[in-house]
This record gives C-alpha cells, structure tokens and sequence, in this order.
C-alpha cells in the first residue's frame, strides 16, 4: 500500500472549474491516455484520491482499510493519496486533463464536485448499486442527496453530518434560564440576561462560512424551505421574502443576539469563545463534537434548533443535516471495476463502516445496521442522533443548490449583514451582486 500527503497553495475554485472544462475536451477529442488498467506483474494497482489527510483519524481508517483489503485481496494493491479539501478539485481536475486521475475520489458534494458528473470527469454510480450489494446499504435520505435532477447518483454516500445549535446550559442558567429559547422572542430576551452577566449570546464566525449558514437559518425560519429556495435560485434579494430574511437577520444583530465581534470572527474563534465560556449559544456540526470533548468536554452543553420567529411556517426549531463526503468513481476507476467493485465493497462492509462511524463521524446507512459503541463516541455524537430528529425539523442546507461561483460570492457577501451599522440597503447590494457572479 502507498499513502501520498501533498500540500498545495490554494488555487480559486474558478481554476479548478477551467481545468475541468478543459478536461471535457480532451476527452471529446479523445486526447486521454489513461490505459484499461494499470497492472504491475499481474498486479492491479487502484488509487484513491481523498480530502482527509493521512495523519487524521480518518485518514488512518482508510490506511488501515486499505491494508486490510490487500491481505484479503493478493493481486490488488491500494495507494491512498490525501489532499487538503481547498486543493482537492484542482489536483483532480488537473489529473483529468492529463488522463490519469485516480479511480476512487472521497470529497464533499460541494462547490466544483457538482459538476463533476456532468462534465464527465466522474461516472454515474447508480447503475452499480445494485450489481454491487449496495442498494440496501445506505438510508433513503443519503441517497437522495447525492442523487441529482437527472437521477444519477453522483457518489456513494460515505459521511454525514448533523449541524445543531450548541447552548452551554451553565452559562445560561447562570443568567436565569432554564430551558434554551425555542422562540425569536425568548432568544432577544435570553441575549440581553446574559449580556447582563458578561457574556455574549451568540458566538457566529461571520467572516467565515457560519454566516451564510446564520442567514439560510434566518431564511427557513422567515419563509420556510420553499421560498427559499426559489429565492435562491433567483438571487432577487430586493423582493419581499428577500427582504424578509435581510430584515430578520438584522433584527436579530441590532437586538444584540450576535457576537459583538462576530464580524471579524472566523469558524475558530467562534468555537474558541463558546469553549472559553465567553459566548453562551453556537451553530455547529458533529465535525466538532471529538473537539468539544477533547477541549472543553466539562462544558453543560444541550444540542437543538435555531428558534423560531412568530408566525414562522416552521412547527419546530431548525437545524441542519446532509452527507458530506461520498466516494466517487472516475473514467479510469471504471476501466478497473471489478477491482475497484471489490475495494467499494469491502469499505461498505459493517465491520469497516461500524470502525469509520465509531471514530466520531455521522455515518449514511441505514439506522440500526452499523455496531456503534456509544460509550467511546463523543458523548454529543450519540445525543445528536437520538435527540435532533424528534426535537428539531432538519433540513439540508438550501444554499448547497448554489453553482460554485455564487456559493464562493455568497460566502463572502453574507458577512456585510453582521457589520454593525450596516444597512438593510447595503446587505442587498451585496447579496444580490453575489448573485451576478454567476
């Protein structure tokens, strides 16, 4: 087995789209000269191309896999290579033009991934599914979400993810609170009891990727799913249901609910205030749960929704829940199937899925069928799978249906609505030139 750690200055994502343009028209020429399969001695050789790095518990899953698979599989060797998530579609991509890409990618279905497909720089996996014993793997809902509006199913599904509300129960009590605010009321009233007490509400890394997430929450809880993302589709942030979520958003900010600092605060320094005690309430995901154990696990921490406004269309408060990385198969990938067919399908067996969901990670299949050992697993792990689903109503994040161009704009334009002083005028600027990148 060969592991590869690369390290790349990180290139905009608009390269990474150009190569892989460039990449399809190679192809269409039939410039690409990858072989059928790349065999050594009689030895099939698969490589892997993934975004975790090879130090990470992740990361030492798929190495451990891999060795696993190739005592179990003489003639089949394994090499993983691991790049850093912002370089992955570019190194990728780059790879494609040259025609040799690896066979298996594990990435997220974000940003430039979503054209993959279409592009034909990754194969349509849902005509194995079946062939390959997967179709009763995965749960309903992953498969959903890594299927797109042609029906073809980008990846298989590997990782998922749950994105709560965190609310340090001490510090709220503390301030005379029993219970975190489930309405937008009970948040303004709660922000303003512990800003009483010296601490800040609500800690939102607002130059970073937190505050888009912060304003779709805002957007469900104002218009519901719906009408989001019509609005998103659009990008017409001048309209009424846009101006209803500018103005929720900023009604939130002017009461006080945000971080002072918020704007100049990236996803680390929100995670390092709330872990200081310095902030009380945190939108984060179960990436972060093996973090909170390991660094302020003597924290009272209670896992629910964002609150919800008076009239909302929404019946409970809101959080997050999608898949995050898949494994995806490539042009050369499939020239070697049945190899590769044998790798996905040792990766996908429940001793090999139970290992990688044991580690801390939110897996795709099905509920009940993996051996979770609830004792090892962060402690907000385990209570986010049994509690979220009943106590709060999830959703996908609706700005993942975003091109690439205007997901990158959006991030960036989103931080203007928690500047103090900014106006709702302001905001729409540059919410709606977000839009024009496209």
């Amino acid at each position: 087995m060969t592991i590869i750690q690369t390290s790349r200055t990180i290139r905009r994502r608009s390269t990474a789209a150009a190569v892989l343009a460039a990449a399809v028209a190679i192809a269409m020429t039939g410039c690409s000269t990858s072989t059928t399969a790349d065999t050594s001695g009689g030895t099939t050789k698969i490589t892997t191309l993934s975004l975790y790095s090879g130090s990470s518990p992740a990361g030492k899953w798929l190495n451990g896999l891999s060795a696993d698979f190739e005592k179990a599989n003489p003639g089949i060797d394994v090499s993983n290579d691991f790049v850093a998530q912002t370089d992955l579609p570019t190194t990728y991509g780059k790879s494609i033009v040259a025609g040799n890409e690896q066979d298996i990618v594990m990435t997220n279905l974000v940003g430039d991934p979503t054209t993959w497909l279409q592009n034909g720089a990754t194969v349509d996996v849902k005509k194995y599914l079946k062939s390959w014993g997967l179709d009763d793997a995965f749960s309903k809902s992953a498969l959903q979400a890594w299927t797109n509006t042609k029906g073809q199913l980008q990846a298989f599904p590997l990782e998922g993810y749950n994105w709560p509300m965190w609310y340090n129960m001490g510090l709220l009590k503390k301030a005379g609170i029993d219970t975190p605010p489930a309405t937008w009321d009970e948040l303004i009233s709660d922000s303003k009891k512990l800003r009483d007490t010296g601490v800040q509400p609500f800690a939102v890394g607002a130059a970073d990727y937190p505050a888009p997430a912060v304003i779709t929450l805002v957007g469900l809880a104002k218009i519901g799913e719906k009408r989001l993302t019509k609005l998103f589709a659009t990008g017409d942030w001048s309209d009424a249901d846009g101006q209803k979520v500018i103005d929720g958003t900023l009604q939130l900010r002017d009461a006080g609910v945000f971080d002072d600092d918020s704007a100049g605060m990236k996803y680390p320094d929100q995670v390092a205030a709330f872990g200081a005690g310095k902030a009380a309430m945190l939108f984060d995901g179960s990436w972060g749960y093996g973090n909170a154990a390991n660094s302020f696990g003597n924290l009272d921490i209670r896992l629910g929704g964002f609150p919800l406004p008076s009239g909302s269309p929404v019946d409970k408060p809101i959080s997050f829940a999608g898949q995050s990385t898949g494994v995806w198969i490539s042009p050369n990938g499939e020239k070697k199937a049945d190899a590769v067919k044998k790798f996905v399908q040792f990766m996908y067996e429940k001793k090999n899925l139970t290992a990688f969901a044991n580690l801390g990670y939110v897996s795709p299949a099905k509920t009940g069928t993996l051996d979770l050992d609830t004792k090892t697993l962060p402690k907000l792990n385990v209570e986010s799978q049994e509690e979220l689903p009943k106590d709060t109503s999830v959703f996908q994040p609706t700005y993942n249906s975003l091109s690439p161009t205007v997901t990158s704009a959006f991030f960036r334009a989103s931080t203007q609505a928690f500047v103090k002083g900014a106006t709702a005028a302001q905001v729409t600027q540059s919410l709606e030139q977000a839009w024009q990148a496209n």
